[in-house]
């Protein structure tokens, strides 16, 4: 991403409509020496922050002198935050409430820039709540962002037809940008290229490549990453070059760790679930179903894999602090006819001439029930980059795969991320069953009542895979005729 700093006798921030091309718009300053700030278009894409709903932004900017040392005063913001820069009106015009120039004394200088702001939607705030800038000259020259944690999407009791809780709507991109500049190189004309420096996580799944006699069907009310790291600083250290006479700046998120009790969990939750039915190996694949939709924007890190046998001891540990995808889930086995050899079982459920058993969750009757739903584990270890996407691909009672592994015995935790009802706060959101039409009942989670931790719910875990790619260079270089 491409922000380019051009003088302008305001400060201003003049910036294309979206197009198929990117242009800039400028008004120079025939004096050139005011510092502005102009971007190039992008195109938008769920949470990412593009040109198309880039929000406010911050920027720091400090003299350097040729040996190399930063002045302690400030060009631009302060010790605890940037100069603020705010969209005009309907226009393409960010503004800073007064002009900067670059001193003629100052041979170099050296800019910041940081922004978690979108112009849509309710994410405004150019750093979220408990986040912080400070920058230390003193010790370290290092610029920080401290107490950055993902948001989690409140679990407020829904009206009407709404269907989803995801924590991605609420979250944002984390966009900074470091350059430094030589004064007589050109100071009307100084780049800060933006990046992306978290990573993006969604969840999907499939039950394909069955013979023609399996006919297990998933439901899914929700899917979560489990104990990924949520909360983290994020340092940008700042090296001199005295033969180059340039400065270069390391990034890096350091002290990771959990907000409290040492549990995390990112996903979405569903009012109708995510139904994987029967799709055969002589047929064409269907698309894999989105578990969790609006993608998540988390701390990059490396995830270890959740273990039940595994702790520093040695010894069973339940929950270890090991990641792994959760789901509730149920799966059922649908069977032609409403009767077993003439007599219909009392525990099955008839519809439209088939009945249905249930496999999972296990209750005590060894009942079916449609509100019952059950958790699911599938342990993951991976490494999250920054500016990369990560798709995990579930592959769920399909031909060689089953439905996951007993988690750890966090059901109480696990509850908390599943919304109550708007009518009755002692039970759980009402839903409406896939193989009834008709009515609405309240979801019942049953806690695990047969095998063990880690056991294989049915007769194979989960298989996946993972895509990992590249965000689009959303942002290209500016170019403008001065």
């Amino acid at each position: 991403m491409k922000l380019r700093l051009i003088p302008f006798a305001v400060m201003a921030a003049m910036v294309a409509s979206c197009s198929t091309e990117d242009e800039i718009a400028v008004n120079p300053d025939p004096r050139g020496d005011a510092i502005s700030f102009s971007t190039a278009v992008g195109h938008s894409r769920a949470t990412e922050t593009t040109f198309n709903n880039l929000g406010d932004f911050r920027v720091v900017a400090k003299g350097v002198h040729p040996d190399g040392h930063i002045y302690e005063n400030y060009l631009i913001g302060a010790a605890d935050g940037g100069e603020n820069a705010t969209k005009e009106g309907s226009s393409n015009i960010w503004k800073l409430d007064h002009s900067v120039y670059w001193p003629t004394s100052t041979p170099y200088a050296v800019f910041w820039a940081y922004t978690f702001a979108q112009s849509s939607g309710t994410n405004k705030a150019v750093l979220p709540e408990g986040v912080k800038f400070s920058f230390d000259v003193t010790t370290a020259n290092k610029a920080k962002l401290t107490g950055f944690s993902p948001v989690k999407n409140a679990l407020t009791p829904q009206a009407g037809e709404y269907n989803e809780w995801n924590d991605g709507e609420n979250q944002t991109d984390m966009l900074v940008a470091f350059t430094s500049q030589k004064r007589a190189d050109n100071p009307s004309n100084v780049d800060l290229e933006f990046k992306h420096v978290l990573s993006q996580i969604r969840i999907q799944a499939k039950s394909t490549g069955k013979s023609s006699t399996d006919h297990r069907i998933v439901k899914i009310k929700g899917a979560w990453l489990v104990n990924a790291k949520d909360k983290a600083d994020f340092t940008a250290a700042y090296s001199w070059n005295d033969n180059k006479k340039e400065a270069s700046v390391f990034d890096a998120w350091e002290n990771l760790s959990f907000k409290s009790d040492n549990f995390s969990a990112y996903g979405s939750f569903f009012r109708t679930p995510v139904v994987l039915g029967k799709e055969y190996a002589s047929e064409s694949p269907a698309e894999p179903k989105l578990l969790v939709d609006e993608s998540l924007m988390l701390i990059p890190q490396t995830l270890v894999a959740w273990n039940k046998n595994q702790n520093d001891a040695g010894a069973e540990a339940d929950n270890n602090g090991g990641a792994y995808i959760l789901l509730l889930c149920r799966v059922e086995l649908e069977h032609e006819g409403t009767t077993h050899n003439g007599s219909v079982p009392d525990d099955v459920n008839v519809k439209d001439g088939k009945h249905y058993h249930q496999q999972f969750p296990v209750n005590a009757a060894n009942k079916y029930s449609d509100a019952q739903y059950g958790f699911v584990c599938v342990p993951v270890a991976t490494q999250f980059e920054a500016n990369k996407k990560y798709l995990f691909t579930l592959d769920i009672c399909g031909a060689a795969s089953g439905a996951g592994n007993y988690p750890p015995d966090l059901n109480e935790k696990f509850k908390t991320l599943v919304p109550k009802a708007a009518d009755d706060n002692a039970k759980y959101d009402k839903f409406k069953p896939w193989t009834t039409s008709t009515s609405t009942v309240n979801l019942e989670i049953v806690d695990r009542a047969v095998k063990n931790v880690g056991d294989a719910v049915l007769d194979a875990p989960i298989q996946f895979s993972v895509t990992v790619s590249d965000w689009p260079k959303e942002w290209t270089d500016a170019s403008a005729q001065f």
